[in-house]
């Protein structure tokens, strides 16, 4: 790697790190977390918040990079002297950024960005002059990039367990509100005459974040378990499947007994709060379930989603509604009658939408069906199905008690909402391993080749609208079960957004990435009250990120994820002009898929 590349490589990062903190700033995301201890007293979200792009500045320019079909590695000393002017960059541009906008007068610019107040600029100038504070912005910068590019050059065995404890640890430090609960819980299920001891060590009780000595053990803990893993793990899945061999049966049903165990007591020891955030999780990763099958599976961009989520809501609400529910229809169906007709309702609603789009793609394909889930809002609210739908007032009085069970409680809900996602998963992994998720894939991959292999596109094409809605629209009904009562303009856009930036972050065609990504996108903004106002915001930063830093997803299908670095291979070939794959690429994309 050339020192050009990497020069201009660290100016860009440093440029991008810079206006990132003056961004996150303008929009009061600083300011607004500044008493959100995460570690201590000292360590708070607003000082994380403007540490991390110049941390991040330096991580990003030392990683290596394809060239030719081959991967390329600066030296040391070189990777982290551009880090670290990556790093002063970024506190430069932010010092620009606070001059700017409290020299002339703070007030000219509080008129634009109200978010912009004195303690603010208290917050990011530490309370010195201007001068002061660029010196200080840029030597802090200049060390986190130095620091970043350190760890991006140590050797993978030490770099991942670093990478893990520094993600769990902060992952602790934001679930103040969940984990303290539950050693409490435990506690007071062992008889403990002073449950709060079991977790003061952890988490203060005076400002609600982990304490030093709890971080330091977490971070510790959090390393050793990755080492540990990372040289026992492939020896331990050899010699576990060594030992299945025909108890295979045995052993998957022992992991689902003790999965299924962590989930009964999940909610006895997490609280009423977290069981509703955990609620809400599973209506929007049965939402991701179904998409999944769509977008991951079938390879069709479908941003009208939200229509299968209407469906299911509005007709769980119509066939179990009682007395004066806004419709004029009132069938007052059990919810396990309603159910299987709700789904095939949902499958029908998908045909319908898969028919005219059949000859469509990519983005055509995405705009007609965000047209198509506009359309679906636009009904519910419309006087043409007022008298079925309640217009713009919605459905009332939705039952959310039957099977002689209040599902009004958010612990007993949980149990309901996860007998549906445990499902949808037994579901979506038959069909991924079945000839119909095979059929998918090679659309996915190529439609035109897979039709001349005789696979019918059109066929499958719409089983994947059918199936993907039959599964979604569970969410909907689960939601209307949950709220019991609708109102339209809770199924807009943002919904289908949400749902695709769950499948997106987590892995398109992962299982597993769609739980992870459920339950970062949902259930910790759910859980921090001050990540309210900055959810969209959030979801799009994190979007942007993934797209750039890892599009594969955190937890990515292992075909998926061959298929992206095998074309950013051939693309970096095509621009060198050098032709095929090399020996070296192809070592490369080996690599990758282990």
């Amino acid at each position: 790697m050339s020192g050009r590349t990497l020069a201009g490589t660290a100016v860009k990062a440093g440029l991008l790190g810079g206006l990132a903190v003056v961004y996150v700033a303008a929009v009061g995301m600083i300011g607004s977390f500044v008493a959100l201890n995460l570690i201590g007293e000292q360590v708070t979200m607003s000082r994380v918040l403007m540490a991390l792009p110049a941390f991040l500045a330096g991580y990003l320019v030392a990683r290596p990079r394809v060239q030719g079909g081959v991967v390329q590695r600066a030296a040391t000393g070189v990777a982290v002297l551009a880090g670290t002017g990556a790093g002063v960059l970024t506190g430069a541009v932010t010092a620009a950024g606070l001059a700017l906008a409290k020299v002339p007068s703070p007030d000219t610019v509080r008129g634009i960005f109200e978010r912009v107040t004195p303690a603010l600029f208290h917050t990011i100038s530490f309370g010195q002059s201007v001068p002061t504070a660029a010196l200080l912005l840029m030597l802090a910068g200049g060390a986190l990039g130095g620091v970043g590019a350190l760890l991006q050059m140590l050797p993978e065995t030490y770099r991942r367990p670093i990478n893990v404890a520094l993600m769990c640890t902060l992952l602790m430090a934001l679930l103040q509100r969940l984990i303290p609960t539950i050693l409490i819980q435990l506690a007071l299920k062992f008889g403990s005459a002073s449950p709060r001891e079991w977790s003061n060590w952890l988490y203060s009780s005076r400002f609600s974040g982990l304490t030093v000595i709890g971080s330091v053990v977490v971070f510790a803990a959090s390393v050793a378990v990755a080492l540990l893993w990372a040289n026992q793990g492939p020896k331990l899945r050899a010699r576990a499947g060594s030992l299945a061999g025909n108890r295979r049966p045995f052993v998957t049903g022992g992991a689902a007994v003790a999965i299924l165990a962590l989930l009964f007591v999940l909610p006895i020891l997490s609280g009423s709060v977290v069981s509703l955030v955990l609620g809400t999780v599973g209506i929007f990763l049965l939402m991701g379930l179904g998409l999944n099958i769509v977008v991951g599976y079938a390879g069709l961009l479908d941003l009208g989603y939200v229509a299968f989520f209407a469906v299911g809501a509005y007709m769980m609400g119509v066939l179990t509604a009682t007395g004066d529910s806004g419709s004029s229809l009132h069938p007052q169906l059990p919810f396990l009658v309603a159910i299987p007709l709700v789904m095939l309702a949902a499958a029908f609603t998908g045909v319908l939408i898969g028919a005219p789009v059949l000859r469509l793609r990519g983005d055509y394909l995405a705009i007609v069906t965000l047209g198509f889930g506009e359309i679906a809002r636009v009904l519910a609210v419309s006087d043409l199905l007022k008298k079925y739908l309640g217009g713009p007032l919605g459905l009332y009085h939705i039952p959310q008690h039957f099977l002689g069970v209040g599902f009004n409680d958010p612990e007993k809900f949980f149990y309901l909402v996860t007998a549906f996602v445990l499902l949808a998963l037994y579901v979506s992994w038959r069909l991924a391993r079945s000839r119909i998720g095979r059929a998918w894939t090679a659309m996915r991959e190529d439609e035109q080749v897979a039709e001349a292999m005789g696979i019918s596109t059109v066929k499958y094409k719409l089983l994947a609208f059918s199936m993907g809605a039959a599964i979604g629209c569970l969410s909907g009904a689960l939601f209307a079960v949950q709220i019991g009562s609708l109102e339209p303009l809770g199924f807009n856009i943002i919904v289908s957004i949400t749902a695709l930036a769950v499948i997106i972050l987590g892995g398109m065609g992962s299982i597993p990435g769609v739980i992870v990504g459920a339950l970062v996108l949902i259930g910790i903004p759910n859980l921090l009250d001050e990540f309210q106002a900055y959810r969209l915001l959030i979801y799009g930063g994190v979007l942007v990120g993934i797209m750039i830093l890892r599009p594969q997803g955190l937890v990515p299908n292992t075909r998926r994820a061959r298929e992206l670095l095998e074309e950013e291979i051939e693309q970096d070939q095509w621009g060198k002009g050098t032709g095929g794959p090399s020996i070296d690429a192809t070592v490369a994309v080996g690599g990758a898929g282990e």
